[in-house]
């Protein structure tokens, strides 16, 4: 039996971070006519640099910086603690002022943490020759609603750095990573997690350019909810055990979506498509490893859709969609399937003749599956099903969607114990009769106005008629929560695609609306039609129908 999972005691000290902030507040503020690092660093006297800010913090101080671009590298020179607090360094009053490397000489890191116990919370870092942040032998630390750009390495953590985590952190336009965490015996890293992070674009296709890489080593317990990364090398590069990815994407990726090399690292509710090699890579480390993937979704691989590189690392996967790929779907290089455990999956490869595919060997054709010739040969997948085509299965393919048809026979083919309580948006799972297979449940659209869609409990929201429907250019969504608590409204079209999401946060108890511009979340207008807003809380579903006229 295998141990308890690490998750269930992952970061007890991150959320401390959140509770403690107390002590002195200063003010950094270069265009005030007064600025000067002899001042009080109060508002009305603010300190003229973040450099010397950060040299007078002390445990449980924070600074805020007010608007600007201040072209200087900082760093910390004390610690905070668990018992005073974090020192805070943060925009002010939601503001993002800007630390340029621009012209700086004496550094190539825009801002250096070797201090434990520190926070940044909303600045813009840019032009770095080296890192825009860099962590080294430092815990407890939290990074969140920062960007990074336009840097030769965006976010890199060494050397033992310890229990931190990312919110809402966006890096993008760098040359070798987004976000790094590598370091060497003994001093190894653990307990990161990231939240709701995006890194994209890297600035050189000739370099193996990662958006989140883990390197190599006994770094372990790491988790990656809802971050997404696209028009990098590789997405994730995992080599850390004892990890999870949960909710994640990666897309347009050159090389591969998912790296993974160490033992148990889970992809839970992930989607990957469009890989120049392959959407999902197990690579081998030389140690036996197991990869468990759940309610994943896998689409367009150049080469492969999954490959497994040695037949010692085990692949265990249930409920996931292997599609669009160009050559092989499920492809192992060596023969031997013996450490593969896998069902309820579906199966489509635009090459029919390689579905799977067993050390080039032994290769299994639509026909093959769909007889039950693979099951028979792996002793595996004999209630996973197998088509033809794509287009049978999901509601958008160019660009890929990821979101099921009506009629997709992924609907309610799942294996319930297995499958997570809600799907890679966050909905309700299952939705139907029974659970989907892949990362998204499909979602029951109803033409009832205020009436619960299935799966809701209770009555709340409660909406009130939009105005004007049908509308040319905009309409208002009016609603009203009984309570305080998160709510999302989203639109769909009539075939239960989602085009739009409006709103996804908490909100408090009262009256409140929101308006549609009649674009989806590309800024494109929609065509004329029938659509429905969907509005859900942590209590109920319910959904509006609207019309639209170009």
């Amino acid at each position: 039996m295998r141990r308890p999972h690490f998750l269930s005691m992952l970061l007890p000290g991150c959320i401390m971070i959140s509770q403690l902030a107390f002590g002195r507040i200063f003010y950094v503020n270069k265009h005030h006519v007064s600025s000067s690092d002899q001042n009080t660093g109060s508002l009305d006297m603010p300190w003229l640099t973040i450099g010397h800010a950060v040299s007078v913090a002390s445990a449980g101080d924070t600074v805020y910086v007010l608007p600007g671009t201040y072209y200087e590298s900082i760093s910390f020179l004390h610690a905070g603690n668990s018992a005073e607090g974090p020192i805070i360094l943060s925009g002010y009053s939601g503001e993002k002022p800007v630390i340029d490397g621009m012209g700086v000489e004496d550094s190539n890191d825009g801002i250096l943490i070797d201090r434990s116990w520190i926070t940044l919370r909303n600045l813009e870092v840019r032009h770095w020759g080296g890192n825009g942040i860099w962590i080294t032998d430092a815990a407890f630390i939290e990074i969140s609603d920062c960007v990074v750009h336009h840097v030769t390495y965006g976010i890199g953590v060494a050397d033992g750095a310890h229990d931190f985590t990312f919110n809402r952190v966006e890096v993008h336009h760098f040359d070798l990573y987004g976000f790094d965490v590598t370091s060497s015996e003994p001093n190894v890293c653990y307990n990161v997690e990231w939240n709701d992070c995006i890194s994209h674009d890297g600035r050189d296709p000739q370099q193996n350019v990662d958006g989140f890489a883990l390197g190599h080593g006994n770094q372990h317990g790491f988790v990656f909810n809802r971050c997404t990364t696209y028009n990098v090398f590789d997405g994730f590069d995992i080599s850390s055990r004892e990890s999870l990815l949960n909710r994640c994407k990666a897309t347009h990726c050159w090389n591969g979506c998912y790296k993974l090399w160490q033992d148990d690292v889970r992809l839970v509710n992930c989607v990957g498509c469009e890989a120049g090699i392959a959407v999902v890579e197990l690579d081998w480390d030389g140690d036996p490893g197991v990869t468990y993937l759940t309610n994943c979704t896998f689409y367009g691989g150049d080469v492969f859709t999954i490959w497994i590189e040695n037949k010692a690392d085990t692949l265990e996967m249930i409920n996931c969609i292997l599609a669009g790929g160009e050559n092989i779907g499920l492809a192992f290089e060596q023969m031997g399937t013996g450490a593969y455990r896998g069902d309820y999956n579906l199966f489509q490869n635009n090459n029919m003749n390689r579905f799977i595919a067993v050390g080039y060997t032994d290769e299994f054709t639509y026909e093959s599956l769909d007889t039950g010739a693979w099951s028979a040969y792996c002793g595996q997948d004999h209630q996973s099903v197998a088509v033809t085509s794509s287009a049978a299965i999901f509601s958008g393919l160019d660009p890929f969607d990821g979101h099921l048809l009506p009629s997709s026979p992924a609907i309610d083919h799942g294996w319930p114990a297995s499958a997570p309580p809600v799907d890679h948006e966050g909905n309700p799972r299952p939705s139907g009769s029974g659970v989907d297979i892949g990362a998204y449940e499909f979602q029951q659209i109803t033409d009832i106005g205020a009436e619960p869609v299935q799966g809701s409990r209770s009555l709340n929201p409660k909406t009130e008629s939009i105005f004007p429907n049908p509308f040319n250019g905009s309409t208002t969504i009016p609603y009203r929560l009984e309570g305080p608590g998160f709510v999302s409204i989203s639109i769909y079209d009539c075939r239960a695609r989602r085009i739009r999401t409006l709103v996804r946060e908490v909100r408090e108890a009262g009256d409140h609306e929101i308006v549609w511009d009649g674009c989806d979340d590309h800024g494109r207008s929609v065509t004329s039609g029938v659509y429905y807003i969907l509005m859900k809380t942590d209590r109920k579903t319910v959904s509006v129908k609207c019309t639209v006229i170009q």
